[in-house]
C-alpha cells in the first residue's frame, strides 16, 4: 500500500518533533541537573564555612569564658591581700551574659547561617578585646603589689638577720603556717585555681611571694622582743667572757642585765612556763616556751611569780631581779634558745622596734 505524500510530509513533520521534544528535553534536564550540582557544591561550601566559624566561635567563647574566670579569681586574691585599685572586671561577669542577648536580637534578623557566624564572632571578639585590655590593667596592679612586696620581704628579712636568725630555719621550725595548713584563707584560695590563673608569670611570682610574707610574719609573732627588766645596765655580754669566779675564759650563753634588787622582770613574750624552780647555779629560775623552736630562761630571781604550765602574756610580770645561785651580784641572766641553740638576746631586743612593726603591719611607720 502506497502512503501518499501528504501523510509521509506528516509523519515527518511529527517523528521531527518528537526529536526536537526529546532534544530539548534532554538539554533542560543536563542543564538543570549542572545547576544542582553546582548549588550543591555551593552549599556544601557554605556548610564547610559555617563549620569553620562555628568552631571559631566556640574557641573564642571558650578562651573568653577561662580568661575571664582567671581574671575574676586573681582580682579576688587581689582584693583579700590589699587594698588596691580595682581593675574594671566588675562588668566582666556580664560581658558574655549581654553579649550573648544582644548577639541572639541580631541574630533574628540575619538571614543565613554564615551571616549569623559572622555577628557572633564579631562581637565575641570585640568582648575579647575589652577581656584582654583588663588583663593588662591587672598585671600593672599586680607589678605594683610585688614592688610594694619585695619591699616588706626586705624589711623582714634585714630584721631577721640583724636578730641573729636564719630564715629557713625559722620557716622550718614554724608551725600553723598559712602555707602548711589546710584550713588557711590562702590555701583555700590556692585548692580553688585552675591551670588558666596559673599561667600568668606575674601573679605567680606574687603569690609565692606573699605566701613567704606570710610565713616570715607570722613566725616572727613568736620572737621574744621584749626586754625582761625595764631599767638596767648590760653587765656582761652574750659568748666568749671571763669567769667572775674561776677568771677563766668561758662560754656565756646569755646575756647578765643588773639592776636594783627586786625590780620587776618581765615575759620576754606570750607562752607557757615549762619551769619554775631553784635550779642549781641559775638559782631561782624560770623557763617559758615561746613556741616555734623559741625558748627563754631567766636565772638568779629573788622571787619567782608564775608556776609550771601558767600561760603568761608579753610583759607580764614573771619574778623579782636577784642575786640567788651562782652570782656575785643582783642581775638577770637572760637567755634566749632558738632551735635547742643559744642567740644573742641582746640582738632581739634590739630587733624589738622592728619586729613590733612587723606584727602591726605598720611597715611605713
Amino acid at each position: 500500500m502506497t502512503i501518499s505524500q501528504n501523510k509521509q510530509i506528516l509523519s515527518s513533520v511529527i517523528l521531527i518533533g518528537i526529536i526536537c521534544w526529546f532534544s530539548i528535553t534532554t538539554y533542560s534536564h543536563i542543564y538543570i541537573n549542572d545547576i544542582i550540582n553546582d548549588k550543591n557544591i555551593e552549599l556544601s561550601a557554605v556548610n564547610s564555612n559555617y563549620e569553620i566559624l562555628e568552631k571559631q566561635y566556640n574557641q573564642l567563647k571558650d578562651d573568653i569564658q577561662s580568661s575571664s574566670q582567671a581574671l575574676e579569681q586573681r582580682q579576688n586574691y587581689l582584693e583579700q591581700i590589699l587594698d588596691v585599685t580595682k581593675v574594671t572586671i566588675g562588668n566582666i561577669k556580664n560581658i558574655i551574659t549581654d553579649d550573648k542577648n544582644s548577639t541572639d536580637n541580631n541574630l533574628s534578623d540575619a538571614s543565613d547561617k554564615r551571616t549569623k557566624n559572622l555577628i557572633r564572632n564579631e562581637k565575641l571578639e570585640k568582648v575579647y578585646s575589652n577581656l584582654k585590655s583588663n588583663e593588662i590593667k591587672q598585671s600593672e596592679n599586680i607589678k605594683l603589689i610585688i614592688e610594694d612586696v619585695d619591699s616588706k620581704l626586705a624589711f623582714v628579712k634585714s630584721t631577721l638577720t640583724g636578730a641573729g636568725l636564719i630564715e629557713e630555719e625559722l620557716l622550718e621550725l614554724a608551725i600553723n603556717l598559712p602555707s602548711k595548713t589546710q584550713g588557711g584563707p590562702l590555701i583555700g584560695f590556692k585548692n580553688r585555681l585552675n591551670d588558666t590563673i596559673l599561667d600568668s608569670s606575674e601573679f605567680n611570682e606574687l603569690y609565692n611571694k606573699r605566701s613567704l610574707l606570710n610565713d616570715l610574719e607570722l613566725a616572727i609573732t613568736y620572737l621574744p622582743t621584749t626586754t625582761p627588766p625595764e631599767n638596767y645596765y648590760l653587765s656582761s655580754k652574750f659568748g666568749a667572757r671571763r669567769d667572775p669566779f674561776t677568771k677563766r675564759w668561758a662560754d656565756h650563753k646569755g646575756i647578765d642585765m643588773a639592776g636594783w634588787h627586786k625590780t620587776p622582770i618581765m615575759s620576754g613574750g606570750s607562752g607557757v612556763v615549762v619551769k619554775a624552780e631553784k635550779n642549781g647555779s641559775f638559782g631561782l629560775y624560770v623557763e617559758i616556751d615561746h613556741g616555734n623552736g623559741f625558748i627563754s630562761k631567766y636565772g638568779h630571781l629573788s622571787k619567782i611569780k608564775v608556776q609550771k604550765g601558767d600561760k603568761v602574756s608579753d610583759n607580764q610580770i614573771i619574778g623579782l631581779m636577784g642575786s640567788t645561785g651562782r652570782s656575785v651580784s643582783t642581775h638577770l641572766h637572760y637567755e634566749i634558745w632558738f632551735n635547742d641553740k643559744p642567740i644573742d638576746p641582746l640582738k632581739l631586743i634590739k630587733a624589738a622596734k622592728n619586729v613590733q612593726k612587723i606584727k602591726q603591719q605598720k611597715y611605713d611607720s
